[in-house]
């Protein structure tokens, strides 16, 4: 094996076991060999087209994919889960035949975040109310936390002197106020975990995200714990914090800002990079991709809080029309660093960089280009996340078949059609 396949083997594996260490004790993926014999864990390789590894306590084991004929996936309910959410969204009595059917699969996160949703909804549902361990009482039900039992309106007040954690497969939220927005919002991240393997598990051969992602969602900008000198959401990978930030804006919100933002933004390093360098907390493996990416998420995400499918933005119009006005070449794009190009920046100079990245990850991942850039556009992905070349241009050049200069011209007269609507 040369020095570089054993470079990206020891990377691989580093970042498997960095994922598995949390999953432990958790046995609750079911393979079902060609001989009959179970094999029980979580998957960590779920997308391999070859060889599995299962997690199992402390052990790994690893399986031929071709060895095996039935999967019983954790993943396989959560995307079910989310799929039957959104089509009987309208249905309050399917909403609550899910609370039962997450349950018995073995999702007891989802199955108390959905039950917590329907009785903020409507306190008068007794069942939900039964089954998250709430007692009736003169006053009113009475909600536990932290060894007390607590009306509604205490419960949220004690909210903001400590921060409650809402546990879901993928992702914990937690959060200081707002009970009813932040657990819409863990409902929203599963469903962004369920699209994000869907958009680029198989293409990429993403990992498994086995221990959830912890996303803090502060109440306002002012307890907002800021990276740079204006309010904006990100994310620090391990082992820095392993966290993402966002908070409530406007009088009124319903969904933290930029929440599937940061939350693929942590799918990225969960799924695919793993962790950076330890001497450096503004590490980032390549800017202009991660934003872009973790941008093309936020923008597919639509729809009422709690209930978010993938749709078309109604802003990327505008988001186009920002990134004509960018004066920054791509070949500068590609190489901006993280902290200094899209968060400590001035307001105009950070957002034309923003939005220049958003947009020209989405004109190369749009299918419609001729020739085609979706497919050698994911090949820069994996090389770049995954085998760690970061911005390197000899990748972008080689993996795309030109260099980057050679999509100015085209690229800003995709940004015209899409800022007229084309």
């Amino acid at each position: 094996m040369g020095v570089t396949n054993r470079l990206h083997a020891l990377c691989a594996s580093t970042l498997a076991l960095t994922l598995a260490a949390p999953a432990q004790h958790d046995l609750r993926d079911r393979l079902v060999r060609r001989d009959g014999k179970e094999v029980t864990g979580r998957l960590l390789t779920p997308h391999a087209a070859d060889e599995l590894l299962v997690v199992q306590g402390g052990k790994r084991q690893r399986i031929a994919r071709s060895e095996v004929a039935e999967f019983h996936l954790v993943a396989d309910a959560v995307r079910e889960f989310c799929r039957r959410r959104i089509a009987l969204q309208n249905q309050p009595r399917a909403q609550w035949l899910l609370v039962e059917w997450a349950e018995a699969k073995g999702l007891p996160g989802l199955a108390r975040a959905q039950a917590t949703l329907l009785v903020l909804d409507d306190d008068s549902h007794e069942a939900a109310h039964e089954f998250l361990g709430h007692r009736r009482s003169p006053k009113g039900w009475l909600w536990e936390l932290r060894g007390r039992r607590l009306l509604l309106e205490q419960y949220q007040a004690a909210m903001l002197e400590k921060p409650v954690d809402l546990v879901g497969e993928r992702f914990v939220v937690q959060c200081d106020a707002g009970l009813r927005a932040n657990v819409a919002a863990l409902l929203d991240l599963e469903h962004l975990a369920v699209v994000f393997h869907e958009q680029l598990g198989v293409l990429l051969g993403a990992k498994e995200s086995l221990a959830p992602i912890r996303v803090v969602c502060s109440r306002n900008d002012e307890v907002f714990p800021r990276w740079g000198f204006r309010p904006v959401p990100y994310y620090v990978p391990a082992p820095h914090g392993d966290r993402a930030h966002t908070f409530y804006a406007g009088a009124n919100p319903t969904r933290p800002e930029q929440l599937f933002f940061v939350g693929a933004h942590a799918l990225l390093y969960h799924t695919l990079i793993g962790e950076v360098r330890i001497e450096d907390d503004r590490d980032r493996v390549c800017a202009w991709l991660e934003i872009g990416l973790s941008s093309w998420f936020q923008n597919l995400m639509q729809g009422p809080a709690g209930f978010a499918a993938p749709g078309q933005s109604p802003t990327l119009d505008l988001q186009a029309l920002t990134a004509l006005a960018r004066q920054q070449r791509l070949v500068q794009l590609l190489h901006q660093p993280m902290y200094t190009g899209y968060y400590l920046g001035d307001d105009l100079q950070r957002a034309l960089h923003w939005r220049a990245a958003t947009m020209f990850a989405a004109f190369l991942l749009d299918p419609a280009n001729v020739p085609r850039t979706r497919e050698p556009f994911l090949e820069f992905v994996r090389q770049a996340l995954v085998e760690r070349k970061g911005d390197s241009s000899s990748a972008f050049d080689k993996a795309l078949g030109r260099r980057a200069e050679d999509f100015e011209e085209p690229f800003t007269r995709w940004l015209g059609k899409q800022a007229a609507g084309k």
